[in-house]
């Protein structure tokens, strides 16, 4: 075979084996979202967090409340661990973009401030705690995160706030959560997490 020969039939080869790998890389970073074969795949988009899905769509119902439930609890942790003692209440990041636990640590209650996905403390800020809250804290059965898990899941909302609450003597978990967008109350007991929705009045 002489040398022009062999460089005839050299390229294209060359260009199928070139092609070939063009083909394959372009197949393995499609991004179309599918499973390779007995495996999955994961997405660094979370719809839940950027308001919206691959397609621009907004984010499902079901996946909102999962996150900020979620990001509430997880700040209660954030919170506890901070001050060293019980979260007896949070509030929703709507005004400030960040949670605000009350947590009960020996005589005084401080006001923790917990970023908006429940990770990191942005602030601290002692405050007076009533004796009876105190003792009704200490004495409670059902921790203020137990309450909410056992609203969210009576209820299907998304959690907005929460605190202890006392009524006639007698001390409850107030939750509040976002049930189609429309706030729904309702009352835990800190003695036996019975969940009982508010009645309107």
């Amino acid at each position: 075979m002489s040398n022009r020969t062999a460089r005839r039939t050299a390229v294209p080869v060359a260009l199928a084996l070139t092609l070939g790998l063009v083909l394959t890389a372009c197949a393995d970073d499609s991004g179309d979202g599918a499973a390779p074969a007995g495996g999955t795949t994961t997405s660094t988009d979370d719809p839940a967090t950027s308001g919206a899905t691959d397609d621009g769509a907004s984010p499902s119902a079901s996946a909102v409340p999962e996150h900020r439930t979620a990001a509430g609890l997880l700040a209660i942790a954030t919170a506890e661990k901070k001050a060293g003692g019980t979260a007896f209440a949070i509030d929703d990041p709507d005004r400030d973009n960040t949670w605000e636990i009350g947590v009960a640590t020996g005589k005084i209650s401080v006001e923790v401030e917990v970023s908006a996905d429940g990770t990191e403390v942005v602030g601290t800020r002692d405050d007076d705690l009533d004796a009876d809250d105190r003792q009704a804290i200490a004495d409670a059965k059902f921790s203020i995160t137990q309450a909410i898990e056992r609203t969210v899941a009576t209820s299907g909302g998304d959690l907005d706030d929460a605190e202890l609450d006392e009524d006639d003597g007698r001390f409850q978990w107030s939750v509040t959560v976002l049930v189609d967008g429309a706030e729904v109350d309702f009352r835990v007991g800190t003695q036996d997490g019975t969940v009982t929705q508010e009645r309107e009045d």
